[in-house]
C-alpha cells in the first residue's frame, strides 16, 4: 500500500522500466484501424488490449509488480479485491511466477470467474454485495497476516500500465489522440505519461460513465473526491474514488475528461461486436462510446485511438447487454396493440410485421385484464428492425394501423418502462 502521507507521481523512466521488465510476460496487442471509420468522420484506431492472455491490460501492471517484487510477494503472498480483471490477471500471473495469490471477490461474481481464478491455483474467497466490502476484507486480512494487498493505484501498476502508450505511439506515430477509459485512473495516468514524452503534440482524453463521474469531480475539486457507486454497464469502471497517485500524476496534464452516457456504451458494445467483431466489455468500449455519442468533434478528421481495455464479460451478462445494446440503437421495440379477438387478429399483426421486415422476437397475448369491449384482446410484442430509420418506419405503420397502439422505451436498469 502506498504511503498515506505521500504521492508517487510517475515518469517515463518508471514505464520504461517497467516495458523491459513484461518484454517476455505479455502481449504486444494489435492496433487495429476501426471499419466504423468508414461510416464516421473519425479516423479510429483500437487498441485491443481485451486480447491479452485474460483478457484485459490489467496484466501488464500485475506482471511489473511481480516482477519487481518478486522476492517480497513470494515471501508474503498477495491478497486482490476485484470485480473481475485485477483477480484474473493476478492468478494467471501468480501462477506462471510462483506468487500465491487469493483473490476476494463480491458475492455478484459470475461463477465462471471464480471458477477461472480456483483453476490458476488462485486462493478464492466470496466476500461482501460490493468492492468495497471485498476491499474491506481484504484490508483486514492484510494487517493480520501480512499478505501485500493488491492497490491499482501502485506505482508499479501504473507503470506497467504505461507500456500501452508506449506501444500506441510506436505502432502509430502519426496518432492525434488518445482516449482511456477510467477506472482509478491508473491506466490513464500512466498512458498520459508516456504518450507526452514519445509525442508531446498526443491529445491524451480520459472517458468514464456518466453514473460514476468519479474522475470528473476529482477534477473539478482539485482532489480525489468519493461518488457513490451506481451500478451500470460500465462495471469494470465503478471505483468510488481515482488514485492518489493517478490523480496526481494526471493533475492539469489532462486533455479532456469525458462523461458517456450508458446508452451509448451499449451501443460501442453492440458496435465492436458486430463491425469490429470484438468481445468487449462495457468498460473496455467506455472510449469508444465517447465517440459515438458525439462528445469529441474537435477530432473529426484526425487518427485518435480508442483503448479497448478489457473483455472479461461472462456469457450470461453479454447475452443480456446485447439486448439492452439492441434497445439502445432503437432495433428492438416493445409494443402493445389491440386485435380482434379471433383468427384474423394476429394474422394479419404477422403480415403486418413481415411486410415491414421486421423480425418478431416475442408476442404474448393479454385477455384476462382487458378493460376494453370482450371482442378485444392486447397483443404485447417484441420485433427487432436493421436500424433506427427502420424502427421509425415501422413505428409509423404500427400507428396508421392501430392509433391505440403503445410504444415503450426500455429503461437501461429495467427498472421502469417509459410510455
Amino acid at each position: 500500500m502506498c504511503d498515506v502521507d505521500k504521492v508517487h507521481i510517475l515518469t517515463f523512466a518508471d514505464v520504461k522500466q517497467a516495458a523491459e521488465r513484461i518484454e517476455d510476460g505479455i502481449i504486444h496487442t494489435p492496433l487495429c484501424e476501426a471499419k466504423i471509420s468508414k461510416c464516421m468522420d473519425y479516423e479510429i484506431y483500437l487498441k485491443c488490449e481485451n486480447l491479452q492472455y485474460t483478457g484485459s491490460c490489467a496484466e501488464r501492471g500485475i506482471r511489473n509488480m511481480f516482477v519487481a517484487r518478486h522476492e517480497e510477494l513470494c515471501t508474503c503472498g498477495v491478497i486482490v479485491p476485484s470485480i473481475g480483471d485485477l483477480a484474473i490477471g493476478a492468478a494467471y500471473h501468480g501462477e506462471s511466477l510462483g506468487i500465491q495469490v487469493t483473490v476476494v471477490l463480491p458475492d455478484r461474481t459470475p461463477p465462471a470467474l471464480a471458477q477461472r481464478c480456483s483453476e490458476l491455483s488462485a486462493d478464492v474467497v466470496i466476500c461482501g454485495e460490493t468492492l468495497e466490502d471485498s476491499t474491506n476484507y481484504a484490508k483486514k486480512v492484510h494487517m493480520e497476516t501480512g499478505q501485500i494487498l493488491l492497490n491499482p493505484d501502485d506505482p508499479d501498476i501504473m507503470a506497467g500500465l504505461g507500456t500501452v502508450g508506449m506501444e500506441i505511439i510506436t505502432q502509430l506515430p502519426e496518432v492525434d489522440a488518445v482516449i482511456v477509459p477510467v477506472a482509478s485512473g491508473s491506466l490513464l495516468a500512466a498512458v498520459l505519461v508516456a504518450c507526452n514524452k514519445l509525442k508531446c503534440s498526443c491529445l491524451v482524453y480520459g472517458a468514464e460513465c456518466s453514473k460514476v463521474p468519479k474522475m470528473m469531480k476529482a477534477c473539478q475539486a482539485g482532489h480525489p473526491i468519493g461518488v457513490p457507486v451506481v451500478p451500470n454497464l460500465a462495471e469494470g469502471l465503478n471505483t468510488c474514488i481515482v488514485g492518489r497517485n493517478s490523480f496526481a500524476t494526471i493533475k492539469g496534464r489532462l486533455d479532456r475528461m469525458l462523461e458517456v452516457d450508458e446508452s451509448y456504451i451499449a451501443r460501442a458494445i453492440i458496435t465492436v461486436l458486430e463491425r469490429e467483431r470484438l468481445v468487449a466489455d462495457g468498460a473496455g468500449v467506455c472510449s469508444l462510446a465517447a465517440v459515438i455519442q458525439g462528445l469529441v468533434p474537435e477530432l473529426r478528421g484526425k487518427r485518435t485511438v480508442c483503448v479497448i481495455t478489457g473483455g472479461n464479460v461472462d456469457s450470461s451478462r453479454l447475452a443480456r447487454t446485447i439486448h439492452r445494446g439492441l434497445s439502445a440503437c432503437g432495433r428492438l421495440l416493445r409494443f402493445a396493440v389491440p386485435l380482434a379477438d379471433n383468427r384474423t387478429g394476429l394474422e394479419n399483426l404477422a403480415k403486418i410485421i413481415s411486410d415491414e421486415h421486421a423480425v418478431m422476437k416475442s408476442l404474448v397475448t393479454e385477455q384476462m385484464w382487458v378493460q376494453s369491449d370482450v371482442g378485444t384482446t392486447w397483443a404485447n410484442v417484441v420485433v427487432e428492425t436493421a436500424n433506427e430509420e427502420h424502427s421509425e418506419n415501422f413505428k409509423d405503420r404500427i400507428r396508421h394501423l392501430y392509433p391505440s397502439a403503445r410504444f415503450a422505451i426500455m429503461d437501461l436498469n429495467d427498472k421502469k418502462c417509459k410510455r
